[in-house]
């Protein structure tokens, strides 16, 4: 590369490369914004961030997009020689890029591993066979867990720098109850009404507990709360065996028949986002596991994870490799 003909672009980084070859390769805004994972106001900011340190006016919007000025045209050339001199090769740029090398590794709460993804496993590990996966637990996926996993699911935006997140799919809640317990207590049909009746309570960081106050008030019976837990199959467990009734997310219903859902509706709804470093946005085990994710997400598949609330009694149960396997005895399974 020329330095002297190319000096107005000296403080010029890789990552500014990669978006104009992007912009160039996308046409818009809206296009790079989906291919990286982030909205349209990042990139509208990063361009102008590159302009203002460069200098240099780099890109005009046209009612046909993007475009790229003379200047934006030179950045994409010296992108492209800069990308010619590295020779990079794929295997050899994303070996060192997962935390633990041979091992990629998922972090999610509990309920959503144990339930949803551990009977999906098998589909993941075929597609990676010579890797280790690691799935990791967590009850406060708010802190930072770029030095622990690859990929993380999480309901908060990630503050961290350097991350690709998208939206994955949305968790709604209902409250459950199973046969037995409605034998014994009967079912709630209002807000108020779940004052009389007991309550399987699931707390932990990440879970928004403060809510059950919002719906009801502080003010409770005695024996109100049966049981307080923050494992999220521990919660699952104890209403299917009728200790109490809890606010459950939908997609129980396509795991066992052994708990159903009971009024009153909670319009509970929490989004899932997926995470994971851009640096390791080329590595075949991330792509690979991205893939999977949003395949065990399909809310095609799975209208429980729809952005709108749907009727979890709708959902049709499938006992098949495609579906999850009933967590229950067949004998316990008793909602049938």
């Amino acid at each position: 590369m020329n330095t002297d003909q190319h000096a107005e672009f000296a403080d010029l980084q890789w990552d500014d490369v990669r978006l104009f070859r992007a912009i160039h390769r996308l046409g818009s805004m809206r296009k790079v914004a989906s291919d990286q994972g982030v909205v349209v106001n990042t990139i509208r900011r990063r361009i102008e961030r590159v302009e203002t340190r460069l200098g240099l006016d780099l890109a005009r919007r046209s009612v046909n997009g993007i475009v790229l000025t003379e200047n934006g045209e030179k950045l994409l050339r010296i992108g492209q020689a800069m990308s010619d001199a590295a020779e990079w090769d794929l295997a050899d740029s994303t070996k060192d890029v997962l935390v633990k090398p041979g091992q990629l590794t998922i972090a999610c709460t509990e309920g959503i591993g144990t339930l949803w993804l551990t009977p999906r496993m098998s589909r993941l590990q075929a597609a990676l066979p010579k890797m280790i996966i690691g799935l990791d637990f967590d009850y406060n996926l708010a802190r930072d867990r770029t030095h622990e996993a690859d990929v993380w699911l999480t309901f908060e935006q990630p503050a961290e720098p350097d991350l690709i997140t998208s939206k994955l799919a949305t968790v709604h809640f209902a409250v459950y109850a199973s046969k037995s317990y409605i034998g014994r207590h009967g079912s709630p049909s209002t807000m108020d009404s779940l004052k009389t009746h007991k309550i399987v309570e699931h707390v932990s960081p990440g879970v928004r507990s403060e809510l059950l106050d919002f719906l009801i008030g502080t003010d409770r019976p005695q024996g109100f709360i049966a049981m307080r837990t923050n494992s999220s199959l521990s919660q699952l467990w104890s209403v299917a065996k009728g200790v109490g009734i809890g606010a459950l997310p939908t997609f129980v219903s396509e795991i066992t028949s052994a708990v159903k859902p009971v009024p009153p509706n909670l319009a509970i709804r929490r989004e899932i986002r997926l995470v994971y470093r851009a640096k390791a946005k080329p590595s075949p085990a991330i792509l690979a596991t991205v893939k999977w994710l949003r395949e065990c997400f399909d809310r095609a598949i799975h209208p429980c994870f729809a952005d709108s609330y749907i009727d979890p009694k709708t959902f049709i149960r499938d006992s098949g490799e495609t579906n999850i396997v009933n967590i229950f005895p067949n004998t316990f399974d008793e909602m049938n």
